[in-house]
């Protein structure tokens, strides 16, 4: 097969990638080729032609997405990195991101923000869907110099939240979350205040210790109850309790 049969139109790359990443759409593809991150060919009369290259290069980008919740800022410089031989995952064009190597690198980030006015494109999230999460307190946005944005804790929430609503939870149903959490802060802070108020840097670190492992306990039992709460529904379905 020659070279230029191996090219993909924007229509052959969504179809290829669509049933990996369901919420990819033509419009995304090109907006992220207007934001630099997507380089394809054209033809003389202007249509676009991907290459396998281009292809994993956007499955990267989605993954990146999807599963580290990375904005454009972050996913443009993990990009060059790896192009520039910074970054040892250097797999672009040979399909292994299933290995997605790049997790070691990327915990770095852990101040990644994303725009407010990025969340329709980068997370296919309208702003109303957001504005409502706020509403009940579920998110809050941060005044930056280039306007508002979400911090990375803010930027999971929304992709939950999203996820949610495939199912029928609308953020309202939501709240039952939000109510739970702040009545779990009150209980962590009746035990760690005392020692965060102390003049001695080494209680407070107990504290901040002790704190961590609270949420982590916290955490695992939630996990549990709920998983105990559910488990009986495959039971009396005649099939495997997958947890």
């Amino acid at each position: 097969m020659s070279q230029a049969k191996d090219k993909m139109s924007i229509g052959e790359l969504l179809k290829l990638l669509q049933q990996e990443f369901p919420d990819l759409t033509i419009s995304k593809i090109r907006f992220l080729e207007s934001e630099g991150l997507l380089s394809p060919e054209r033809t003389p009369s202007g249509y676009r032609k991907f290459s396998q290259a281009d292809a994993q290069r956007l499955r990267f980008i989605l993954k990146l997405q999807k599963e580290k919740y990375l904005p454009l800022k972050v996913i443009r410089e993990k990009l060059n990195e790896l192009e520039s031989g910074r970054m040892r995952a250097g797999d672009l064009a040979t399909g292994e991101t299933d290995g997605f190597r790049v997790g070691e690198e990327i915990s770095a980030y852990q101040d990644a923000t994303l725009p407010r006015e990025n969340l329709p494109q980068a997370l296919d999230i309208d702003l109303s869907f957001a504005d409502t999460l706020e509403e009940y307190g579920l998110i809050c946005s941060h005044k930056g110099d280039d306007g508002p944005y979400y911090e990375r804790e803010d930027v999971k929430i929304l992709r939950i939240a999203r996820e949610f609503s495939r199912y029928g939870l609308e953020p309202r149903h939501m709240r039952m979350y939000e109510n739970l959490t702040d009545r779990e802060v009150m209980a962590f802070e009746q035990i760690i205040l005392p020692s965060l108020k102390s003049k001695d840097p080494e209680a407070r670190r107990r504290a901040l210790d002790i704190l961590l492992q609270l949420v982590n306990l916290s955490r695992e039992l939630k996990d549990q109850l709920l998983k105990n709460r559910v488990k009986e529904y495959f039971r009396q379905y005649n099939q495997p309790i997958p947890f």
